[in-house]
């Protein structure tokens, strides 16, 4: 693996021994996350003979500290993305958002055309989140915590209280403190953000698109993701045994091999294979 800087970015990139496809993936990240939780995906694809890569968005380790990731918006973190694909030259890459980074790579692909495919994983919906989901989710004092934060504008982060309720429920218990720590503060107002919804115009965005939702999922319900697959009228893929993180919890192979299979059939691709 290569980490690569991009002014105050940090990028992984997982090269292939032979790279078989013409176009990158690039993977992105969602709330409080880095790119160490998309390890599995990341090894996979490269061995399978994609170029791929994964960015740390702003404030987020490895990334550079953001003193001001307080105030940090969903639009900053397109500016991130779209950022590296310049850099990168990687215009052309198919873009794969989890959670957060599902709604970043929306936003990203309508504004580049050259974009190959999309693809969301248990995505934050453009149309925002429904309330009762809120009171469901965090007890009192998660809740007083986030007001006290709000209002010093201090990033929050993650619970351990939270955390096996929503991101780790579907985790083996003996995985769960070392996946946990792979996660960091966020801002609170890109969470007021996905609470109360970011425009998304579907016909703006031209590429295939695929949307994965898990039954299992209590952050982002599969009732949310398939109406985002209709808002989009993308393709959808369901899943009855992962949850929140289907790329770490057991039987993770599956998803990565279906979407290798969906790309393989959705994006035709007759570049001549090449040492990486």
């Amino acid at each position: 693996m290569l980490r690569i800087k991009i002014d105050n970015l940090a990028v992984d990139n997982h090269q292939p021994k032979i790279i078989k496809y013409s176009y990158p993936l690039l993977f992105i990240h969602g709330a409080g996350g880095t790119s160490e939780y998309l390890k599995n995906y990341l090894q996979f694809f490269a061995r399978a003979g994609w170029q791929s890569y994964a960015i740390n968005l702003r404030g987020h380790h490895p990334s550079d500290q953001e003193f001001a990731l307080a105030h940090t918006t969903i639009e900053d973190y397109v500016e991130d993305v779209e950022r590296v694909m310049r850099e990168l030259a990687i215009e052309n890459c198919v873009l794969i958002g989890h959670s957060m980074g599902g709604l970043i790579a929306l936003k990203t692909a309508m504004k580049f055309k050259s974009v190959k495919a999309l693809i969301t994983i248990a995505s934050s919906p453009p149309f925002g989140v429904p309330l009762e989901m809120h009171a469901d989710l965090l007890d009192p004092g998660t809740m007083m915590k986030s007001v006290w934060d709000m209002m010093n504008f201090t990033p929050a982060a993650t619970s351990a209280f939270m955390a096996e309720k929503t991101l780790l429920n579907n985790i083996d218990e003996a995985e769960r403190e070392e996946i946990f720590r792979m996660f960091v503060a966020e801002s609170l107002m890109v969470g007021y953000q996905i609470a109360q919804g970011v425009f998304v115009d579907p016909a703006q965005i031209k590429c295939p698109e695929l949307v994965i939702g898990c039954k299992l999922d209590v952050m982002a319900p599969e009732s949310m993701e398939q109406k985002l697959a209709e808002f989009l009228q993308a393709d959808y893929i369901s899943y009855e045994q992962f949850a929140h993180l289907p790329m770490l919890e057991t039987g993770w192979e599956q998803s990565a091999k279906d979407i290798a299979n969906w790309l393989k059939k959705n994006i035709p691709d007759k570049k001549p294979k090449k040492k990486g």
